[in-house]
């Protein structure tokens, strides 16, 4: 009985895994295909940049509702039901012809996401025993590290070698696996009658959403679209606060922002979040600044990810024995470190230049997760630990996706301005508009197009300033990037504790 037992555990793991490793490979694999599919399909950058935070979007939207959802509704039915979602959004994905239909498939996929994450880690939690459980997890979140590493890998490769639909079609054969073998091994746990906060929901979502779309179509939507929409998005977001202050069955529960603990670890997680999205834009600059290949260009995103497997534990170590606060300081010093120098170092086509970039960014990531993640915890009472990592979930996808918009506004805006300073000394290009040649690097069919309408003496010349004003709208972005980190840093010093955390109890 206890052999079988053991056995069911195994498995459940086993599906739980395959699932996460299908989540944590898809946030990787795609970057590395941005310029083909813009070459292929004749996206425009903004449009780039959505086909990445529509997914992002989604996923910080409904993650807290889809832990809800499977609460009230059961959590392997909810699994069940985010991995058919899931896998009919990556094989729509793959079949996509244009933006429209890549934005909105991808919009499906972090549906299914929102769906998944959390009931995956509801279902190991009933499956093992608390002295388990740790364990469990650790297995889970590594496997999927694994796979978050070895994404632009296999991007790169199935770019190159096959086509960039491969990516999201990869995706099938594992949610299929993955649904038989819950289906079969995860044992359906009934719902809960609970009530779901409907107008906390709405507040959070339609928040969320208008203050990304606020950003995100800033430059095609005018100012006035983006300070109403910036207004509204903050304005729900504090009636949020106030309605779930008063609320029964509020959708977050608002006291837990007075855990200086928590609030350090939530806000350090965020900035990371943020300061990763840094790495989308890196995988494209590789491919058309250095020429590089996608499956090259992947190699260098996988040397990127890689410290993540053998920083992690040392992390951890280092939180439990120096207290949380000093590796997060480190690694956010690492990434400005990484960071600065790309910025210095960046136009330097070496491999053995772009190392110094590479590693300390990962390692510094690392550095930061895990003691930040010790510390959201710390104070958490156990019946308030389910409600806690949604809320610390949700504000860490809330960092992708507004680092996601925030450095995509940055690139675009650096660029044209800089291309209209450029051109402004030639009066044979002052009808030239910078927007329309977007996406010249990577051959964009609607930028070669405007680029014929410019004088024939003059392409060499705005080829040559569009390169030059991409070079200085991607030092920018690290900038950026750079000074989101020391906010990191300052965050770090004031709200997580110095001491190990035993001391700290005591």
């Amino acid at each position: 009985m206890q052999t079988l037992k053991s056995r069911r555990k195994f498995w459940v793991l086993i599906a739980m895994t395959s699932c996460i490793a299908m989540i944590f490979i898809d946030a990787t694999i795609l970057p590395v295909a941005l310029p083909t599919i813009q070459r292929e399909l004749g996206i425009s950058d903004l449009g780039l940049q959505w086909i990445i935070n529509s997914y992002l979007l989604a996923l910080t939207a409904l993650v807290l509702a889809g832990g809800r959802i499977g609460d009230i509704f059961g959590h392997r039915r909810v699994f069940c039901a985010g991995l058919l979602l899931f896998a009919v959004a990556s094989a729509l994905c793959g079949l996509s012809n244009n933006t429209v239909e890549f934005i909105v498939s991808r919009f499906l996929q972090g549906c299914g996401g929102a769906l998944l994450i959390p009931a995956t880690s509801s279902i190991i939690q009933e499956t093992y025993a608390p002295n388990e459980r740790g364990k469990a997890l650790g297995i889970t979140v590594s496997i999927g590290s694994l796979f978050l590493t070895l994404g632009p890998f296999v991007g790169g490769l199935f770019t190159e070698y096959l086509t960039w639909r491969f990516a999201f079609w990869i995706n099938l054969p594992i949610a299929l696996f993955g649904l038989i073998l819950s289906l079969l091994v995860v044992e359906k746990t009934p719902g809960k009658k609970q009530i779901f906060d409907v107008l906390g929901f709405f507040c959070l979502a339609l928040g969320i959403t208008s203050v990304i779309l606020a950003f995100m179509q800033m430059h095609e939507w005018g100012w006035p679209a983006f300070f109403g929409l910036l207004f509204l998005g903050l304005f729900l977001l504090f009636m949020l606060i106030r309605i779930d202050r008063k609320a029964k069955h509020p959708f977050i529960d608002v006291k837990l922002l007075k855990d200086r603990s928590f609030v350090g670890g939530c806000l350090s997680t965020f900035c990371a979040q943020f300061i990763l999205m840094v790495t989308i834009f890196w995988a494209i600059y590789f491919q058309l600044y250095f020429g590089y290949s996608p499956a090259y260009a992947g190699v260098l995103s996988l040397i990127s990810n890689l410290p993540v497997i053998f920083v992690a534990p040392i992390a951890g170590h280092l939180a439990d024995r120096y207290g949380p606060r000093r590796p997060v300081m480190l690694g956010f010093s690492l990434m400005v470190f990484s960071l600065v120098w790309f910025v210095i170092f960046g136009q330097i086509k070496s491999f053995w230049w772009l190392l110094p970039t590479l590693i300390p960014l990962g390692a510094g990531a690392s550095l930061i997760f895990t003691p930040s993640a010790v510390a959201t915890f710390y104070h958490i009472e156990a019946h308030q630990r389910g409600v806690a990592s949604g809320l610390s979930q949700t504000v860490r996808q809330f960092g992708a996706t507004l680092g996601m918009a925030l450095l995509g506004v940055a690139i675009l805006t650096i660029q044209h301005l800089r291309l209209n300073f450029l051109m402004k000394g030639e009066p044979s290009l002052h009808e030239v508009n910078s927007r329309t040649l977007d996406g010249l690097l990577s051959n964009a069919p609607s930028a070669l197009e405007a680029l014929q309408r410019v004088p024939e003496a003059e392409i060499s010349f705005v080829k040559a300033s569009y390169l030059k004003a991409y070079v200085t709208a991607f030092s920018g972005l690290n900038l950026i990037a750079a000074g989101i980190a020391v906010v990191g840093i300052i965050v770090a010093s004031v709200y997580l504790g110095k001491h190990p955390q035993h001391h700290h109890k005591e």
